[in-house]
C-alpha cells in the first residue's frame, strides 16, 4: 500500500521502491526520497568525494531501520527503501545528517507526461485534503536538457490540467500548495513538500578532530557545529568519579548519544582520570589552577590525537565568557601545541549557545547536576596568566610524563548505532600514526 504524508488513501499505480536498483526504472512509478545538497555543489573537481561521503553517511543513518539504496542522479541523492520502508522515520533520520540542505517524499515517475500528471494529480489531491489548500503553483526545474518541455513549459502545462483534474486555482504569489516537478536525466520526480536538513558538509571529508568534551552547555554545541564542518569527532573527557563505568549513569552518556545522532557509526568519548593530575599538582597556586589545568587537558588531548590520527583538537571555549578564557588565558592553554585548537563557539555570546544547543537537543542534559573536573579546580583564576608561568608548571610536573599515565589507565565509552547500547571498555589506543609523537 502507498502510504502518503498527508492521507491513507492509496493510488494503486505507485509501488514501494525494491530493494535493488537493476530494475529501478521498470518500478517506476514508486515512491522514494530525494536529498538535496548545497554547499557540496560549490566543490568542482572534488565534488564526488563529498558526495561519496554524504551517500555512506545517509545509508549508515538509515541502515537501523531497513535496506535502503542510494542513487545519485544530477547531483542529487534518491534514496529507495523495501517494500516496508517506514518513510516517516527515514525522513527524520535524514534530517540530522550535515551535507544535506532539504529533503522531500517523492514519487519517481518515468519520462513521459502522463505518467507524472497522473502522480501530480495524486499528490496535489493529497495536499489540498491536508492542508485544506484552495490554490496551487508548479514549480519545475528541468536537469534533463534533452526533454521536450522547457521547465516553463512543464510549469504551465501541468498547471492547466492540475487545475482542471483537481478544481484548485492557479496562483503563482500565495499558493496554499506548491508541487515540485524536477525532470532528471532518466526519470521525473514529483512532490509537495520540503522539508530542510541541516546544511554544512558530510561528517569525514574534512579529517578527524578530539573533542574535549565537558558537562557544560558550550561543549556539546560546539561539537554539533565542528561536525557541521565535515570533522569526525573522539571525544575526550576528564571524568571525577570513583570508576569510568560510573559516567554511564550521568548525563555525559546522555550526551554522547544525542551527538552521536549526527555523525555516522556511533560514537566514541575517551573517559580520562582526574585523580593522578589532582595529586601532582596538590601544592600549585589555586589562582593558576584554572588555567594550568586546561593546559594539562590540552596537552592530554594532543596525545589521544595522535593515537586515533586526528590532526586538530577542539573546545566549547568562548572568548571572554569566564575568566579562565581570556585572551591571554587561551594563549597560555594553547602554548606549546603541536596541532589547532578550534574553538567554533569563539564568538557566540551566552544566549545564542543556548538557543543552539535547545535546538540540537543537548541542553535540557547540559543544565543537569553533574561534579565536573572544573567545578572542582579554583573558580577564581588570574585572567592574565602569563605563558612563561604555564610552560614552567607544565615542566615542573612532568606533564607529558603524567599526561601518559592518565592515558593509560584511559577508558572509551562507545555507543553502538545499531543497537544504541552505550558501554565502558578499557581503551585500546590505536598504533601511533608515523611521524606523530
Amino acid at each position: 500500500m502507498f502510504h502518503h504524508r498527508f492521507h491513507q488513501r492509496a493510488p494503486p499505480q505507485l509501488i514501494s521502491s525494491p530493494a535493488g536498483h537493476g530494475d529501478s526504472m521498470a518500478a517506476l512509478p514508486r515512491r522514494s526520497l530525494v536529498v538535496h545538497y548545497a554547499e557540496i555543489g560549490t566543490k568542482g573537481n572534488n565534488r564526488a568525494f563529498f558526495e561519496t561521503h554524504l551517500e555512506k553517511n545517509l545509508l549508515e543513518k538509515l541502515r537501523p531501520l531497513g535496506d535502503y539504496q542510494a542513487e545519485l542522479v544530477n547531483q542529487r541523492l534518491v534514496v529507495s527503501g523495501p517494500p516496508t520502508a517506514r518513510w516517516d522515520e527515514a525522513v527524520a533520520a535524514l534530517k540530522e545528517v550535515f551535507g544535506v540542505a532539504w529533503l522531500a517524499r517523492v514519487v519517481e515517475c518515468p519520462l513521459d507526461y502522463p505518467s507524472v500528471k497522473a502522480a501530480a494529480v495524486e499528490e496535489l489531491e493529497a495536499a489540498k485534503l491536508a492542508t485544506g489548500a484552495a490554490t496551487f503553483r508548479v514549480t519545475s526545474r528541468r536537469a534533463n536538457k534533452g526533454y521536450p518541455l522547457s521547465s516553463q513549459q512543464m510549469a504551465v502545462k501541468l498547471g492547466e490540467d492540475l487545475a482542471k483534474e483537481t478544481g484548485l486555482e492557479v496562483d503563482l504569489s500565495h499558493p496554499g500548495a506548491t508541487l515540485f516537478v524536477e525532470i532528471l536525466s532518466d526519470r521525473m520526480i514529483v512532490h509537495t513538500l520540503k522539508e530542510r536538513g541541516p546544511g554544512g558538509l558530510p561528517v569525514g571529508v574534512t579529517g578527524k578532530v578530539v573533542h574535549l568534551l565537558s558537562g557544560g552547555i558550550d561543549s556539546p554545541a560546539a561539537a554539533w557545529l565542528m561536525m557541521k564542518r565535515g570533522c569526525d569527532l573522539t571525544y575526550a573527557h576528564f571524568y571525577v568519579a570513583p570508576r569510568p563505568e560510573d559516567i554511564l549513569d550521568t548525563k555525559m552518556a546522555r550526551t554522547l548519544r544525542s551527538l552521536a545522532r549526527f555523525g555516522p557509526g556511533g560514537g566514541r568519548m575517551v573517559l580520562l582520570p582526574f585523580t593522578d593530575y589532582q595529586v601532582a599538582t596538590r601544592d600549585l597556586r589555586t589562582d593558576f589552577e584554572p588555567v594550568v589545568f586546561r593546559h594539562f587537558m590540552r596537552v592530554v588531548a594532543e596525545k589521544v590525537a595522535h593515537r586515533v590520527g586526528a590532526v586538530a583538537l577542539s573546545t566549547g571555549d568562548n572568548l571572554g565568557q569566564v575568566a579562565s578564557q581570556t585572551l591571554y588565558n587561551l594563549a597560555c592553554i594553547d602554548a606549546g601545541a603541536s596541532m589547532p585548537i578550534l574553538r567554533p563557539v569563539l564568538g557566540y555570546d551566552k544566549s545564542e549557545i543556548i538557543s543552539l544547543a535547545e535546538r540540537i537537543g543537548t541542553y535540557q542534559d547540559s543544565i543537569e547536576e553533574y561534579k565536573d573536573c572544573c567545578s572542582i579546580v579554583s573558580r577564581h583564576p588570574r585572567t592574565r596568566m602569563k605563558v612563561e608561568d604555564v610552560l614552567e608548571a607544565s615542566r615542573s610536573y612532568d606533564f607529558p610524563a603524567l599526561a601518559e599515565g592518565v592515558l593509560s589507565q584511559s577508558s572509551a565509552m562507545k555507543l553502538d548505532a545499531n543497537t544504541g547500547v552505550v558501554s565502558v571498555e578499557p581503551a585500546e589506543p590505536a598504533p601511533r600514526v608515523k611521524g606523530r609523537g
